[in-house]
C-alpha cells in the first residue's frame, strides 16, 4: 500500500515539475534552476548543458530549438521517462521490460557523449 502511495506522489511531483518547466523559461529567469558546475568551474559545456532550456522548448513544441540547445535530450528524456515508469508502475503490478544494455553499447554511448562534448565546445 505504501509503495502505491509513493508512486502516486511520484507522478504528482513529475506533473508539477513538468508544469514548472512549461511555465518558467530557464533562459529568461532563474527561480530554482540548477547551474552547471562544469561550466561554472571550467567554462566548457558538459553533455547536459542546455538540457533544461531544451526541455522547456520541447514542452512548447519547438523541436528544432530544443535540438539546437542540446540534441541529447531526444535520447535521455525517453530513457528517463521509461525508467521512472518502470519503477512507479511496479506497485500497480504493471511491469515494463528490463533494459539490458551490454557493456559494448554503454561504452559506445559514453564515447559518443565524449565526442559530442568535444565538438560542441569547439564549434
Amino acid at each position: 500500500m505504501i509503495y502505491k502511495l509513493l508512486s502516486i506522489i511520484g507522478f504528482i511531483f513529475l506533473g508539477i515539475g513538468i508544469h514548472y518547466f512549461y511555465v518558467n523559461n530557464p533562459a529568461q529567469s532563474e527561480p530554482i534552476f540548477m547551474v552547471c558546475m562544469t561550466k561554472t568551474i571550467s567554462g566548457f559545456d558538459c553533455p547536459g548543458c542546455g538540457s533544461q532550456r531544451a526541455f522547456h522548448e520541447l514542452l512548447h513544441g519547438n523541436f528544432i530549438g530544443a535540438a539546437k540547445l542540446n540534441i541529447t535530450i531526444y535520447f535521455f528524456i525517453p530513457l528517463l521517462l521509461f525508467l521512472f515508469l518502470k519503477i512507479a508502475l511496479k506497485p500497480f503490478r504493471i511491469y515494463l521490460p528490463d533494459l539490458l544494455i551490454s557493456t559494448k553499447w554503454l561504452l559506445l554511448i559514453l564515447i559518443l557523449l565524449l565526442i559530442f562534448t568535444v565538438i560542441r565546445n569547439i564549434v
